[in-house]
């Protein structure tokens, strides 16, 4: 136990010593002596002890973080007094947020509540909203790229959407390109990049529609580096692309999101289906999107096409866009399961395509195929869906 005499000289140097260091080595010899004084208490840095206090509390309180983080996130932002950051969560509560997406925010960006909500939170905010962009969407930005709500509104945000919007249709369209890609909008070189990119396009004389489609859809693609979009490009003609279909686009942007070893081995897994290196190319062509499917997909999808269903491997190279499609169980078994049991029957006199059979919509599909089919046999419903396997119709 410290002695109180010892006590009473430590807190008769307080009165006359203001310093935030004290030497320690006459109370060493005690065992517990770290856990009786609160020495920051007793002088000037107690102020940056209570605005770290502050901020933690207020940080844990009305932002909804944990302690461990409101601690860890203190030390990156400093509260004096609840006003302004009050202010910041009340302009975000009346756009919409969320607690749990304030907190995330927060989290990300704690440096958004010392911000001024007049200068700087409601400018971008309200220039969101002027070109179209919804609140549910702002929070989606918000979350993908906090720091958005900090940029200059005159030197960055304003250009980026004119020059984005010089390369869609409308604004509409710049709202979809900000969804899909919140980082690209301020971080990617849209000079730079960007616009030769969609020249080079414009040049071939690739339709507006095929533009704003890869902008639009794939916009990590369209801001790619200038050098390796204009080799894409290139390789994309040689392949022999129609520039005027928005065919020449999707390859384009498989080729800029697939990597080398992922594009080989593709054609390794369709030739031990039995196509050849042309017949892939070629499949390709037609369907880009077919390339990027998943090794599972494509084993799970050719197994049921080729060994159940028993098409050829070869009529599907023709058709690639029957492996493209989503859901193998919710679409492509039912559709086909159908489509066998009325052949196995003669109930279909036309030669449609398979693909055909996969293009029509859920509405028209059930009409032509099941419900038109019914009275013939009653159990085609349940065989669409799924309650029942095809082989069990007799």
């Amino acid at each position: 136990m410290v002695p109180r005499i010892l006590i009473t000289r430590l807190f008769a140097s307080f009165t006359h010593c203001r310093s935030t260091q004290f030497q320690l080595g006459s109370l060493q010899q005690h065992k517990h002596h770290a856990s009786l004084f609160m020495f920051n208490t007793f002088t000037s840095g107690g102020d940056s002890h209570k605005g770290d206090t502050f901020t933690v509390s207020y940080l844990s309180n009305s932002c909804g973080l944990s302690l461990e983080l409101a601690r860890k996130l203190s030390k990156r932002v400093n509260l004096k007094t609840p006003n302004g950051p009050n202010a910041v969560l009340d302009t975000l509560k009346n756009y919409g947020f969320s607690k749990y997406q304030v907190a995330k925010l927060v989290e990300k960006n704690p440096r958004l509540l010392v911000a001024s909500v007049e200068k700087t939170l409601l400018p971008k905010l309200k220039f969101f909203n002027s070109i179209g962009v919804s609140n549910t969407v702002i929070h989606k930005i918000a979350h993908e790229n906090p720091l958005i709500l900090l940029r200059s509104l005159g030197k960055c945000l304003v250009p980026r959407y004119e020059i984005i919007r010089s390369v869609v249709r409308d604004d509409l369209e710049v709202v979809r390109v900000l969804k899909n890609a919140p980082l690209g909008f301020t971080y990617c070189d849209l000079l730079n990049d960007l616009v030769p990119n969609i020249g080079i396009l414009r040049q071939y004389g690739v339709p507006q529609g095929s533009i704003s489609l890869l902008m639009v859809n794939f916009p990590s693609a369209a801001m790619v580096k200038h050098s390796r979009f204009v080799e894409v490009v290139e390789r994309v003609k040689k392949f022999g692309f129609d520039h005027k279909k928005t065919t020449f686009v999707m390859a384009i942007q498989v080729l800029l999101t697939m990597r080398k070893g992922a594009w080989e081995s593709r054609f390794e897994i369709y030739e031990k289906w039995g196509w050849n290196w042309e017949m892939t190319l070629q499949a390709f062509v037609k369907f880009p999107n077919f390339m990027k499917l998943s090794e599972e997909t494509i084993t799970k999808k050719m197994t049921f096409l080729v060994k159940d269903m028993g098409l050829s491997s070869l009529d599907i190279a023709a058709c690639p866009p029957v492996l493209a499609y989503n859901n193998l169980e919710k679409r492509i078994i039912p559709r086909f399961s159908v489509i066998k049991i009325l052949k196995s029957k003669n109930l279909l006199k036309s030669n449609m395509s398979f693909s055909s059979y996969m293009g029509f919509t859920e509405e028209i599909f059930l009409k032509k195929f099941v419900i038109d089919f019914q009275e013939h046999l009653p159990l085609l419903p349940d065989v669409y869906n799924g309650l029942i396997h095809h082989d069990d119709v007799k």
